[in-house]
Parts: structure tokens; C-alpha cells; sequence
């Protein structure tokens, strides 16, 4: 089951898409029970060039953005979700994949003062 997302997506910028490569290809499952293997990896990897941005989150102080397919689509979450994370300076970053298909970049701030957009790609580290 998919949703639409009520704005036009748009192309990810360059800081969405290398966190969003940087998720798929480093970041660890938050599911100690789930094992993501390089097979995981590959097939999400290739979606990203198909991958827009969708709506953004509505917080104020971060930039978690849905992702969405060319028409605007979104994965509905599902039993079959699983979310990859890794840390950046200040901020946990968290990839969900429902439906084997990208879903949502989340960017959660460790403080109170907010973060505007995603780090770099060479910023993104695993999470222990």
C-alpha cells in the first residue's frame, strides 16, 4: 500500500542524497533481530536514483523529509519496516524502508537548538 504525498516531489538535494547513500551503504539496523545484508544494500541503492523528496517535516527544527517514487508516492508503514541509523555531529539520522522501499530520512537533533539541513556524507558515522 502506497500514499501520495500532497505536494509536487521534488529532486533530493545534494546533501539529501548523500545522506541517503550514506544510510544505505554504512548505517546499521535498528532491529537487533534483523540482519541487513549487502543483497539489502544493493537493491536499496539502486532505487536512490529514482528517489524524490516529498513532505517535509513539520517540526521546524529539523529538515526529515518523506521520500517518494516520480508520482509522489510513499510506502504506507508495514509490518515489513526496517530503519538503518548512524550519527552525524549533533544528530541522529535514521533511513526507514518499508515494503522494501525507501520511505522517510529522518534527522533528529540531540539538542534544542534544531539543525537545518542533513550533514555532509564524510560526516556520517555508525551510531555506537
Amino acid at each position: 500500500m502506497t500514499t501520495a504525498s500532497p505536494a509536487p516531489p521534488r529532486p533530493l538535494t545534494a546533501r539529501e542524497r548523500g545522506a541517503l547513500t550514506a544510510l544505505l551503504e554504512r548505517g546499521t539496523s535498528v532491529d537487533d533481530e534483523r540482519t541487513v545484508t549487502g543483497e539489502d544494500r544493493a537493491r536499496w541503492l539502486a532505487q536512490v536514483p529514482g528517489t524524490f523528496a516529498g513532505r517535509r517535516c513539520g517540526c521546524g527544527s529539523c529538515p526529515s523529509v518523506e521520500l517518494t517514487d516520480a508520482a509522489g508516492r510513499t510506502p504506507a508503514a508495514g509490518d515489513a519496516r526496517v530503519v538503518l541509523e548512524a550519527s552525524a555531529p549533533g544528530a541522529l539520522l535514521l533511513l526507514f524502508v518499508d515494503e522494501d522501499r525507501l520511505s522517510y530520512l529522518e534527522l533528529a537533533p540531540l539538542d534544542d537548538d534544531g539543525v537545518e539541513e542533513f550533514p555532509d556524507a564524510e560526516e556520517i558515522s555508525d551510531p555506537s
